[in-house]
């Protein structure tokens, strides 16, 4: 079991469900499994990976394959991407010296720096 990629998938169940402004049992309804299962990943407090069955439909649901919800090599995620503050949350999350109240307190502080400081891209064209 990779706990970067517990952090990967509830990063991505987080991006997918503010992406689509769905509460926890709306997302969990909408994916087919249990809302407490999906509340668990989301925060990243499951000990290993979800069964094949799980990981598939929340697969199906992200719009990504198995192999691209576990981010293997060979097959990037299709579908969502992740924007940096959630890329960063990942790595907070997966970071064994931390703990998760301190992963997230640090998350939220960086999104904001980023919200804050963050410049829209120059029009090239």
């Amino acid at each position: 079991m990779n706990s970067t990629q517990l952090a990967r998938i509830g990063a991505l169940i987080k991006a997918k469900r503010r992406k689509t402004d769905l509460g926890l049992r709306a997302a969990a309804a909408e994916c087919g499994i249990s809302s407490s299962t999906l509340s668990r990943l989301e925060r990243g407090d499951s000990s290993s990976l979800p069964d094949a069955d799980t990981l598939t439909k929340l697969a199906n649901w992200l719009h990504t394959t198995v192999a691209g919800l576990l981010h293997e090599k060979n097959e990037p995620p299709k579908d969502p991407r992740l924007t940096t503050p959630e890329v960063v949350e990942v790595h907070l999350r997966a970071d064994k010296r931390l703990s998760m109240e301190t992963a997230n307190a640090l998350s939220r502080a960086f999104r904001l720096l980023y919200e804050q400081l963050a410049e829209e891209p120059e029009d090239d064209g």
